[in-house]
C-alpha cells in the first residue's frame, strides 16, 4: 500500500518539475526563470543560492546592495560563512518589485513587505478550495 501511495504522489507532482520555473518567474506568461530550475538532473546542487536568480530572491534584504554589486562574489562569501541568513533579516522575495526587492527602501522598510509577487501566488493558490471540497459544498 505504501508503494502505491508513494507512486501516486510522485505522479501527481511530477508535472510540476518542468513548470516551477514559470511559477517563480516575475511574468510567467513570458517565460520561466533563466537558467531553468529543473534541468532534468535529479541533483539539487544548482538550486538555492547556487542558482543565479534564486540567490537574488533569497538574499537578505539588508545585503541586497552588496549582492547587486557582484552576485558571484556575494554567493562565494555566503558559502564560506561570511554572511548569515537569519530570521531577523528577511529575504528579498518578500518585498514587491520586479525583480523581488526592487521596491525595498531602507527608510521605509515595511513598505512593500509581504507584497512580493511570489508570496501573493503562494498565498492565493493555497486558499483555493480543493476539488473534493467543491464537490461537497
Amino acid at each position: 500500500m505504501n508503494t502505491v501511495i508513494s507512486a501516486t504522489q510522485s505522479d501527481d507532482v511530477a508535472w510540476l518539475k518542468s513548470q516551477i520555473g514559470h511559477y517563480a518567474a516575475p511574468i510567467p506568461s513570458d517565460s520561466g526563470l533563466k537558467p531553468a530550475i529543473y534541468n532534468g538532473n535529479p541533483s539539487r546542487s544548482h538550486l538555492g543560492v547556487n542558482h543565479p536568480v534564486l540567490a537574488s530572491y533569497l538574499c537578505p534584504v539588508s545585503h541586497l546592495t552588496e549582492f547587486k554589486r557582484d552576485p558571484a562574489e556575494y554567493v562565494l562569501f555566503y558559502m564560506v560563512g561570511g554572511i548569515l541568513m537569519t530570521a531577523n533579516d528577511f529575504p528579498t522575495f518578500l518585498w514587491s518589485g520586479n525583480p523581488p526587492g526592487h521596491d525595498y527602501d531602507d527608510n521605509a522598510m515595511t513598505k512593500g513587505l509581504f507584497q512580493g509577487y511570489l508570496i501573493e501566488r503562494v498565498s492565493f493558490s493555497s486558499v483555493q478550495p480543493s476539488v473534493s471540497h467543491q464537490l461537497y459544498v
